[in-house]
């Protein structure tokens, strides 16, 4: 602490937890997806907070060099879940699934890498146009508030063993500590109203433990593997090609985060090629650790948002705090504690800022009666495929399965084919 100024230690503290708080939810979810062990799952908890922590460092010192969190992002947690649950309904062994991602991981890993080597970047943002951005991002905030209120109800996350109910004292509880951030930014003044999340994380956990005494917390024991979802020997192609269809688009990611930002760093140029190496080179080592791959993440507007303050210090600090605490097994084990309904809660808040950020690219799009359809068919076909069964696209084809049972993926693919292949701009 003594290298950093004590101005910096308490907005290092919220950004510690703002790191925390979006890597610890979802080695949870990915236990139920997998049917993993305490122990593999605290094993991958570790891996998460260390290279998640390494990764952030990384981009600020050698990759963009923003105040812009590097970590596993809602794009590839939503298509690992997606992908899982429709798979395992059909019958496909877990290891198989969880093998075919890694091997698809580590393809779209090395595809990033050569884009930012290439410089290839530049001129793959030419068909990331206003449109496709605006349908990421409301897309993005779709599916992932769907994850968050999942996790506040209690719900499983993989295919359910038995029957399924919805804890209501946790969701209630989880409900009130959202509000109260909600609160704490909107009507409290600056700066107390930047700590929104740091406090309804803390009182949120206290209230969770002074309620549910009983709760049980996982052990201290690390079981170390590599490819613990599944090592990638028999493999299924369609899932493969899913993933590195999803590393293509996760790039957007990127062009998201930098452009969003670009506000709190007007003097600096944005710094494409060296991010996608950063990001690439950390989603390769995913794939064997097991872990949700990386990318910078597009919601950390929503914290410099409310925070207003862009420097790197605190945010390393942050970060370095995140690697310490996944070095070391027992702070793993005690910060893993944390409710998977209180952590939910408090990111839900963070991402509603998304529907804000989507909303900005309106203005750079010439919409009118007669071609809105560039953004209704993208949108509307990622919503209803969101909340379609997993079941009813069981007559596709095995290598289309995959892909249709993620609507975001599938809605950002249609808005990237309609906005660069159709004329749009003409119509009027």
């Amino acid at each position: 602490m003594m290298l950093f100024p004590r101005a910096q230690i308490l907005p290092g503290i919220q950004w510690f937890f703002f790191i925390f708080c979006n890597t610890v939810v979802i080695p949870p979810t990915l236990q139920s997806a997998f049917q993993l062990s305490d122990a593999a799952t605290l094993c991958l908890m570790q891996y998460s907070f260390i290279a998640t922590g390494l990764a952030c460092v990384a981009q600020a010192a050698l990759g963009h060099g923003r105040a812009i969190m590097e970590g596993p992002t809602g794009l590839w947690w939503g298509v690992i879940l997606t992908v899982t649950l429709a798979e395992a309904a059909q019958g496909t062994p877990l290891p198989v699934i969880g093998g075919s991602l890694a091997v698809g991981i580590a393809l779209s890993g090395v595809i990033t890498v050569l884009i930012g080597l290439s410089g290839l970047g530049h001129r793959i943002a030419v068909l990331f146009r206003p449109a496709v951005m605006m349908v990421f991002m409301f897309l993005l905030g779709a599916q992932l508030l769907s994850l968050f209120i999942k996790g506040m109800l209690g719900l499983p996350f993989g295919v359910p063993q038995g029957p399924v109910a919805i804890d209501f004292p946790a969701f209630l509880l989880a409900l009130a500590v959202a509000a109260l951030v909600v609160g704490i930014v909107v009507w409290l003044p600056s700066p107390w109203n930047k700590y929104g999340l740091l406090a309804g994380t803390l009182l949120g956990w206290a209230a969770y433990r002074i309620i549910f005494p009983q709760a049980v917390s996982p052990g201290t024991g690390t079981d170390w593997q590599w490819f613990p979802l599944g090592a990638p020997q028999e493999l299924r192609g369609g899932i493969i090609l899913t993933a590195t269809m999803t590393g293509m688009l996760n790039i957007s990611n990127t062009f998201g985060a930098l452009r969003g930002t670009q506000i709190f760093y007007p003097q600096q140029t944005p710094q494409y090629r060296r991010s996608f190496v950063v990001s690439g080179l950390f989603t390769l080592g995913s794939a064997v650790l097991g872990i949700v791959p990386f990318s910078p993440f597009v919601s950390s507007i929503g914290l410099l948002t409310q925070t207003n303050d862009n420097r790197k210090a605190p945010f390393i600090l942050g970060a370095l705090v995140v690697v310490a605490i996944g070095l070391f097994t027992p702070l793993t084990a005690f910060f893993a504690r944390i409710p998977l309904s209180i952590s939910s809660a408090v990111l839900l808040v963070s991402y509603l800022p998304l529907l804000s950020s989507s909303l900005s690219f309106l203005p750079h799009i010439r919409l009118s009666s007669r071609n809105v359809y560039r953004l209704a068919i993208p949108l509307f076909a990622g919503i209803f495929l969101m909340g379609l069964p997993a079941g009813y696209v069981q007559q596709v084809p095995l290598w289309l399965r995959p892909l249709l049972s993620n609507g975001l993926l599938t809605g950002v693919m249609l808005a990237i084919s309609l906005e660069n292949l159709l004329p749009w701009d003409r119509v009027h």
